[in-house]
């Protein structure tokens, strides 16, 4: 039987709950219910769409050099041919003047962060990707962000903000609602007994499995609103598509877990960007951000792709589901294995 619940839940927030960055228990109460059935909610308007546009100027300009650049990190393509999908890594702006806190610290996105995963979830990864413009047909492989064994309930959830109006037309990414509820490491390529090949990784859901459930739960690529954050769950399966509309599209990444959680991954910020972090983690719904501060200053051109969104709690860990380990996906492993897309 298709399920009924295939459309993306999109709250549309007040202009009085974007300005002062609050919102209602009742667009709380909603968004939560969102994300445990769907895996995902919108939360349309939260963002000053001033802020919007100025990060995708600036963004823009830097995209086009990025795609030029050897060590850019592009994203797979799918199991047919070899169509590039245009998808690369991409994180924000880390001059503090461009570290809007409506988009860094979202106070309605954190009032629903801080309900789902308990009192001061800490933001382990702040990038994003990028659909570059011009291409047609190329797609990554369905799957899901957490590559290793994992629990059934959230434990690491991303804020997407996308810079422009996003569909289809223009390299929407591809979801498939409510594929998160009952989704294990099993499902997942590399979920093995015997070892990969040396120095070799098989990422994505399983094929007979993305099939299966194309057949009662068929996936959608959505349109979003600039100006919307994306709450989406990390074990949600859905894959990166081409945009063939001539100009990127951009959407940042911020990832955030547990505090008990303890994820071991830490963000590079410039030691400029302090007080604001020390801000965000006092506002009425916390955010804390695990980082790293450097004195010199930071090109988010040249920040490593480290994806890492593992627990180092001994506790959770002991009582997972009898599976394989899998991969964790660091700054270390990232740069001496081949991953097999294909």
């Amino acid at each position: 039987m298709s399920l009924t619940f295939q459309d993306l839940v999109i709250i549309q927030l007040s202009d009085q709950e974007r300005d002062s960055q609050t919102i209602t228990l009742e667009n709380v109460g909603k968004a939560i219910s969102a994300m445990h059935r769907d895996g995902i909610v919108v939360l349309e308007n939260a963002v000053n769409p001033d802020h919007i546009d100025t990060l995708n100027s600036v963004l823009s300009a830097d995209a086009e050099i990025l795609a030029k650049l050897p060590t850019t990190h592009f994203n797979n393509t799918e199991d047919y041919g070899d169509l590039p999908c245009g998808n690369m890594t991409q994180g924000p702006s880390l001059d503090p003047e461009l570290m809007f806190a409506d988009v860094w610290a979202n106070g309605p996105a954190a009032a629903v962060l801080n309900s789902m995963l308990g009192p001061k979830p800490c933001v382990n990864y702040a990038n994003g990707n990028t659909a570059v413009g011009g291409f047609t047909g190329g797609r990554q492989r369905v799957h899901a962000d957490i590559t290793f064994n994992h629990s059934m309930f959230p434990t690491a959830i991303v804020t997407n903000y996308y810079l422009i109006d996003t569909s289809p037309a223009n390299g929407s990414t591809e979801l498939w609602i409510g594929s998160h509820r009952d989704t294990t490491f099993a499902d997942q390529r590399n979920c093995r007994d015997t070892p990969s090949p040396p120095g070799e990784v098989e990422f994505g859901i399983r094929k007979e499995l993305v099939e299966a459930r194309r057949a009662f739960a068929p996936p959608i690529q959505p349109t979003v609103k600039r100006g919307s954050v994306v709450l989406r769950d990390l074990r949600l399966w859905h894959a990166g598509r081409s945009n063939p509309s001539p100009d990127p599209r951009i959407m940042l990444a911020f990832v955030h877990t547990p505090a008990w959680y303890n994820c071991p991954a830490r963000i590079e910020l410039p030691e400029a960007a302090r007080p604001l972090v020390e801000q965000w983690a006092r506002q009425e719904h916390p955010v804390q951000y695990m980082a790293e501060f450097f004195s010199s200053t930071l090109d988010q051109k040249t920040i490593k792709f480290n994806p890492d969104f593992s627990s180092t709690n001994k506790g959770y860990l002991s009582l997972l589901p009898d599976l394989p380990a899998g991969f964790i996906y660091n700054a270390d492993t990232v740069s001496n294995i081949k991953i097999n897309y294909r």
